[in-house]
C-alpha cells in the first residue's frame, strides 16, 4: 500500500467512531487503491465512487450511533445547518430543540428507490434518575432516495412546560427499523425557575 492509499483508507476509518471488525480495514484497502488510481487517472468520479463504496462498508459495519447530539437555538434547516445553544439552561415554557447526525443505519430497496425507517423514543429523567415522562414513537424518520445518504440529521423539539426548576436529563432511543440495530443518547439540561 502506497502512503497515499494509506492516507485515504485512514479518511474512510475516521468516519466511523467505533472500531469496525477486524476483518473490515482488508476490505478497505482495495477501495483505497482504486480510488487512488482513478484520481492519478484523472477519474475523479470513479475515485469518489470507490471512496463511497468504502465508506459504504464501514457505514454498514457500525452500530447505529450518533456522530453529534446537541441543544440548539432554533429549529436546524437541514445537516450541518445548526446553531448550537451556548448553554443547557432553559427558561420555564422555552422548547428543548435538539439536532443530531445519527450513522449507521440501514437502507431497503422500496422498489426503484431505497428507504431508511428511523423511529425516536424519548425519556425524561430527574436529578435522581427516576423517568418523570416517557414517550414511545415520539417520532418517524422515513426517507426514499436514489442514493444511501449519509448526511443524515434528525430534529427533536420538546416543550417542557410546566417541568419544576432542576437538573434533568434527555434520554433518546433510535431504533432502525430494518436493520433492527438501536442507539441513544443522553443530554443534561437544567430548567430555570
Amino acid at each position: 500500500m502506497t502512503p497515499r492509499s494509506a492516507l485515504l483508507l485512514a479518511a474512510c476509518l475516521a468516519l466511523a467512531p467505533l472500531a469496525a471488525p477486524p476483518a473490515l480495514a482488508g476490505d478497505l484497502v482495495p477501495l483505497a487503491e482504486k480510488a487512488e488510481k482513478a484520481l492519478a487517472a484523472g477519474k475523479a468520479t470513479e475515485a469518489v465512487d470507490a471512496l463511497e463504496a468504502a465508506i459504504g462498508a464501514v457505514w454498514k459495519a457500525t452500530p447505529l450511533t450518533f456522530r453529534k447530539t446537541l441543544f440548539v437555538t432554533e429549529p436546524p434547516t437541514g445537516f450541518g445547518a445548526y446553531v448550537p445553544r451556548a448553554d443547557a439552561v432553559f427558561a420555564a415554557g422555552e422548547p428543548l430543540r435538539v439536532y443530531a447526525e445519527p450513522i449507521g443505519f440501514a437502507w431497503k430497496q422500496d422498489g426503484d428507490m431505497l428507504a431508511c425507517d428511523l423511529i425516536i423514543d424519548v425519556a425524561l429523567r430527574d436529578r435522581s434518575g427516576t423517568v418523570i415522562f416517557e414517550k414511545r414513537e415520539m417520532g418517524r424518520m422515513q426517507l426514499k432516495s436514489h442514493a444511501r445518504n449519509h448526511e443524515f440529521m434528525m430534529k427533536l423539539d420538546l416543550n417542557l412546560r410546566g417541568l419544576p426548576a432542576g437538573d434533568y436529563t434527555l434520554d433518546t432511543v433510535m431504533r432502525d427499523e430494518i436493520s433492527q440495530k438501536w442507539g441513544r443518547f443522553s443530554l443534561p439540561f437544567t430548567m430555570k425557575g
